[in-house]
């Protein structure tokens, strides 16, 4: 009795579902076929996903928002192969993570600040956070608390947290300002130097944490007057006399650098006369 001739037609096939990390696939059940075996036809062709007797198979572990395409094929007991049914589908999208609703600092010291925040919410996957000074990124803790070791003096610093799904997808941002006082003097000018008979007074730019500096600028220990340059002219000076030109750095807090000197004419350079 002569054996019926092998059909190798491709398999009918369906997507059954799909979620934002799998792809659940079935295809035709032919009494005739003791196998089926499942394929990459995309990224890693031809590396066997699946080999059975099954005819409903599920693939976990994907990627969100991403095609895959698979090549599923049957095979007999003597080994012969149907031809390959090409399979193409999507996993779903993933919903952007949502920031913290509750983020607040505590612990505050003049070097130093702590966080708390409740949980932000993820579509799926672990969940991690992305805490940023000033648009600096600091850290990316998976959960509360957090201190900030580094924050400078005299500052108004923007915190801001983001929720971070495993796909690194993120959230919007859920910013606050956190405040830090001024107790340190600005750096003392240094360099001080003067240049022709209508003096322009000049010096080295101090250092503030808070980013902002001014100098009061005095002749003989009288005020002259105020400036944020590095430069102050001073004029209606006499020929024939010295004068001590005095420099001090303030900060918006109101604290004082050292009163910082220099004569005019400089030492060693005997006064004009008239």
């Amino acid at each position: 009795m002569n054996k019926p001739n092998f059909d190798d037609s491709a398999l009918s096939h369906k997507v059954v579902s799909t979620t934002r990390n799998s792809i659940e696939l079935s295809w035709e059940n032919r009494e005739v076929l003791v196998k089926y075996i499942l394929t990459s036809a995309g990224e890693g062709s031809g590396r066997v996903i699946y080999e059975g007797p099954a005819t409903v198979f599920t693939h976990g572990a994907l990627r969100s928002n991403t095609e895959y395409s698979y090549f599923i094929v049957g095979v007999n007991a003597e080994g012969k192969r149907t031809k390959p049914a090409l399979i193409l589908t999507r996993t779903a999208v993933r919903v952007i993570p949502q920031a913290p609703d509750f983020f607040q600092a505590y612990s505050q010291t003049p070097n130093s600040v702590s966080f708390f925040w409740n949980d932000g919410v993820v579509d799926g996957g672990r969940r991690t956070y992305e805490i940023r000074r000033d648009g600096e990124l600091l850290d990316t803790p998976s959960a509360p608390p957090y201190t900030d070791t580094r924050p400078l003096e005299g500052r108004d610093h923007v915190y801001c947290i983001r929720t971070v799904d495993d796909e690194f997808y993120k959230s919007e941002p859920h910013c606050i300002v956190v405040n830090f006082p001024d107790f340190t003097a600005p750096t003392n000018p240094e360099n001080l130097r003067t240049s022709n008979v209508g003096v322009i007074f000049g010096w080295e730019k101090s250092y503030d944490s808070s980013g902002t500096v001014e100098y009061e600028i005095d002749l003989d220990g009288d005020r002259l007057g105020t400036t944020t340059e590095t430069e102050f002219a001073i004029a209606g000076l006499d020929s024939g006399r010295q004068y001590v030109l005095g420099v001090t750095a303030f900060d918006k807090s109101g604290h004082h650098s050292d009163r910082v000197t220099i004569q005019y004419p400089g030492q060693g350079v005997p006064p004009q006369r008239k």
